[in-house]
């Protein structure tokens, strides 16, 4: 049960983070640096594994994969959209891509790699 809430807990604070950094008026120095596709991808896909952590326990790997990527994309979307509240911030169909290359790699990746490992390494 404290495994659970730890994995809840690490869902809440990376998708208040991703909110936050979403709707600053200027993109952060230690980002700066890096190209904004990569880091939407990046963000997606660290979404995506915490997700398919927490639908674990509910599903397969298959189904857990799927709804990990998805809310992830979904999430991405939202945050896009609020975005276009804020004067400073432009929503850009790329990044709505980036989000979606970066959770669906994600998807597969961890849909392969827990295939291949022992059963209670995934349950």
């Amino acid at each position: 049960m404290a495994t659970r809430r730890l994995v809840i807990a690490a869902n809440l604070a990376y998708a208040v983070a991703l909110l936050i950094l979403g709707l600053l008026p200027a993109i952060p120095e230690a980002v700066a640096g890096v190209s904004d596709h990569v880091a939407h991808a990046a963000a997606s896909a660290g979404q995506t594994v915490l997700l398919y952590g927490l639908f674990l326990s509910s599903g397969g790997r298959g189904r857990s994969a799927i709804l990990a990527a998805s809310a992830a994309v979904l999430y991405g979307v939202c945050v896009e959209m609020l975005q276009s509240l804020q004067p400073a911030r432009t929503v850009e169909m790329a990044d709505l891509v980036a989000n979606t290359v970066g959770a669906c790699a994600t998807m597969f990746t961890l849909y392969l790699v827990t295939g291949v490992l022992p059963k209670d390494v995934t349950r």
